[in-house]
């Protein structure tokens, strides 16, 4: 007698912006919903998981689909099957997918099954399913290709291949698509971003300015300290195109195989302009890390530049004339690091006249301008992608994708590939500061010195000029020290 017992299912649906094959995820949605109704499943609506505009080849970029997984490791699993429209929905890289199907089916007890991919009962189940998923990677491959192929070529020309940013519009009477025109209101307003950067306004303070003009994004959005860097860092502005095959990069919007070449429009700012921001704002990131108030916030010069030894938390100004560990405020360290402003600022000043003196200095390096080589970006992409196959071969392991000789020897070579990449970046980031001592520091040192101790500097000027100077400062008030680490900009 067949079985009538309805079971509970969810749903996962991914569509590719770039892949053109790809069905709506409604009509996904109305034939996985068809297929279950035909197999004695349901499917609610909050076990149906969906991922749109998504590349299907990192698992980890796609919420939808790591929130399904961890629903699937619930004890008992909320659902008994995840239903497809197709295999290559699960996943694009042959190498996850069979890592997330071993952890589904072993672990779980949660099966995989595409609607439109019917498989054969019997032992060639799974070795069909495996050509199906090498054949879906294989596609993805060439289809990649083949769009980087077109992009690069387009981009060699100069073309620009993505919506104009503010200040240009598309040039729709050009003898080709790409080409860009300048839209003046928003080129001044564009020219405006950079001329006051350069004469020391910080992005927050520019932004506030522009949105109390009721100036908007290109998107049409508030100005933000984000869309500022983003803006003062585009090359577009002082006439290239910028395009990156790989399509991942930074909060700079680069990486080290971004393609940067003339392009054929006008520039809003010259290149040595471009240039003068780009270190600037190098060293001001250096100086200010993430999060930083502004000066005009600060209560006093030593605010966010101490921390505490023991645990690195900030020492915070407290009762208006004491500075005190942040963590320790909110029960997150045991230390106090207690102490008076005055104390701290003649401790600050005291090491500073000493470490003057001292033969030897501890500093790091930071470059003038953000970029580095070519090389050496590619070799830190490939140090973090041997650390993610790494992490995904023990998954594949644990979950029993693969037997512990097989999991030993792939381990091994793995671990080989990393100590040699470490060893490489560390050979070209050696190479890279060769040279430098630490004659400039002290000068530095010296001029920071006369700052903090005349009479007529403010606060504000007093926490930039150490805050230049100063990589990290670090205080221990049962030990009485304070250790400074400087920063050489180079």
């Amino acid at each position: 007698m067949p079985d009538t017992a309805l079971r509970i299912a969810a749903a996962y649906i991914r569509v590719s912006t770039e892949e053109q094959t790809d069905q709506s995820p409604e009509s996904q949605l109305v034939e996985i919903r068809k297929y279950a109704a035909r197999n004695n499943y349901i499917v609610p609506d909050d076990l149906v998981y969906m991922d749109e505009g998504i590349s299907g080849k990192r698992s980890q970029n796609r919420p939808a689909f790591q929130r399904m997984i961890g629903a699937a490791k619930e004890k008992p699993a909320p659902f008994e099957v995840i239903l497809l429209w197709k295999f290559s929905r699960f996943a694009r890289n042959q190498e996850e997918s069979i890592v997330y199907k071993a952890l589904l089916r072993k672990q779980c007890g949660v099966d995989v099954i595409s609607i439109s991919e019917q498989l054969p009962g019997g032992p060639f189940a799974s070795l069909i399913e495996r050509i199906i998923e090498w054949f879906d990677e294989f596609y993805s491959i060439r289809l990649a290709q083949e769009v980087k192929r077109s992009m690069a070529v387009k981009a060699g020309k100069g073309d620009f291949q993505t919506k104009p940013p503010l200040g240009y519009c598309i040039d729709r009477t050009a003898g080709r698509k790409g080409v860009l025109k300048i839209v003046p209101e928003e080129a001044a307003i564009v020219k405006e971003i950079f001329d006051r950067y350069m004469a020391g306004e910080g992005c927050f303070t520019i932004a506030q300015s522009l949105n109390a003009q009721g100036l908007t994004t290109r998107s049409g959005k508030t100005f933000s300290n984000a869309s500022l860097e983003y803006i003062l860092q585009n090359p577009i502005y002082m006439g290239k195109v910028r395009w990156t095959p790989a399509g991942r990069t930074g909060k700079a919007k680069t990486s080290p195989d971004s393609l940067v070449v003339d392009g054929e429009h006008e520039p809003i700012v010259t290149p040595e302009q471009f240039q003068a921001v780009q270190e600037r704002m190098a060293i001001v990131k250096a100086a200010w890390g993430y999060k930083a108030r502004p000066t005009y916030e600060l209560k006093d010069w030593l605010s966010g530049l101490v921390r505490c030894a023991a645990c690195g938390a900030t020492l915070i100004h407290y009762k208006g004339r004491y500075f005190k560990c942040n963590n320790y405020v909110h029960g997150k360290c045991s230390h106090t690091q207690i102490v008076t402003d005055e104390a701290l600022h003649e401790a600050v000043i005291s090491q500073l006249e000493a470490d003057l003196s001292s033969g030897s200095l501890t500093y790091t390096l930071v470059r003038k301008t953000p970029e580095r080589s070519g090389e050496l970006g590619r070799l830190r992409a490939s140090l973090a992608e041997l650390r993610r196959r790494d992490g995904r071969l023990l998954d594949a392991y644990l979950s029993g994708a693969i037997p512990l000789a097989q999991y030993t020897d792939t381990k091994a070579a793995l671990e080989s590939s990393i100590e040699d990449t470490e060893q490489r970046i560390n050979a070209l980031e050696a190479e890279e500061t060769a040279g430098h001592d630490a004659g400039q520091l002290k000068a530095h040192i010296d001029e920071t010195l006369k700052t903090l101790t005349s009479p007529d500097v403010d606060k504000e000027a007093k926490n930039n000029a150490l805050r230049q100077l100063t990589e990290r400062i670090t205080f221990d008030r049962d030990a009485s020290i304070l250790e400074i680490t400087y920063r050489l900009i180079f």
